[in-house]
């Protein structure tokens, strides 16, 4: 009786040759997606100082993330339609064009829709790049492919505020979305090449929770539009409005045929619904990080004008 055995995974047989370059594809659109996030975090209060929208602040963060999870939902479909490299190349344009647009932009609003845009390509660059370590990869190879790209958001932890505080230190905001211009035309030149044969059909997908995304986003435009008035009341209702449409989400993804979520993320009895639950307060605590460097900038301002 024979066995066949598996071969040996290693650092270098992932990063280099033709596997080097598509660790860099999938790798760099995590990155890409990551670092945007947090470089836009840094240099917001600049962005404020200029063209205004303070109220419309954490808006940027909230249609980015909104969008992400459309992106990320739809980006299935994509591939299984379209192929992983047209996918890849679209999504890359897609958010090349909102970079364009978050740097011409001359008012809060069309950064909003600058950010959307960027939101939307971005949550498909984030999915495909986990979608397409098993199709583009050796099975051996997978743990460490997914580590690494796992790996890009420490890098962005890291290199996004840096790089954002630099042109937020210069004024030149709008430098910062120019410069990923570069890195997506290299992005695309690589899947360009080494993704080819890669056609439609490498994935398998179902039906799209059409009515569970579209609830998500309500529930999120609910608590933002709710937090814009100075009322308490209004602010308390926009909160309610958003628990209970998440409640009818859970009810309704629960029993569907096509879940946006697995069984069991809903109920705190399942061991999957109380590691749900601990990543949700997780984010919840985090997300507050988006203010610091306002709040910094603020006191910045007060303490140089005390002294």
């Amino acid at each position: 009786m024979t066995s066949i055995a598996t071969p040996q995974a290693s650092w270098s047989e992932l990063l280099q040759g033709r596997n080097g370059l598509r660790s860099i594809a999938l790798a760099g659109g995590v990155a890409l997606h990551a670092v945007n996030i947090y470089i836009v975090t840094t240099i917001l209060p600049t962005v404020i100082q200029e063209i205004g929208g303070l109220a419309y602040y954490a808006w940027n963060t909230t249609l980015f993330v909104v969008a992400s999870i459309v992106g990320s939902a739809v980006s299935a479909r994509l591939i299984a339609t379209m192929g992983p490299r047209l996918t890849y190349l679209l999504a890359l344009v897609v958010f090349s064009l909102g970079a364009v647009v978050c740097a011409l932009a001359p008012s809060m609003p069309i950064m909003l829709a600058g950010r959307t845009v960027q939101g939307a390509s971005g949550g498909v660059l984030f999915a495909l790049s986990y979608a397409l370590i098993r199709v583009v990869f050796d099975s051996h190879l997978w743990p460490r492919a997914m580590a690494l790209v796992s790996g890009m958001w420490g890098v962005a932890t890291l290199g996004g505020p840096a790089i954002g505080g630099i042109f937020a230190q210069s004024g030149q905001w709008r430098l910062a979305f120019w410069v990923m211009l570069p890195a997506a035309l290299l992005l695309a030149f690589i899947v360009a090449t080494q993704f080819r044969g890669k056609e439609a059909g490498a994935t398998a997908t179902g039906r799209l929770p059409i009515v569970c995304i579209a609830l998500l986003v309500l529930s999120v435009l609910a608590i933002s539009v709710a937090s814009l008035s100075q009322s308490l009341a209004w602010n308390a209702g926009g909160i309610a409005i958003g628990l209970i449409i998440a409640g009818f989400i859970a009810r309704i993804d629960s029993r569907g045929g096509s879940r946006m979520l697995p069984s069991g993320a809903y109920s705190l009895s399942a061991q999957l619904g109380v590691i749900y639950a601990i990543m949700s307060l997780l984010v919840a605590g985090l997300t507050t990080e988006i203010f610091v460097p306002y709040f910094l900038q603020v006191i910045h301002v007060f303490v140089c004008s005390r002294n």
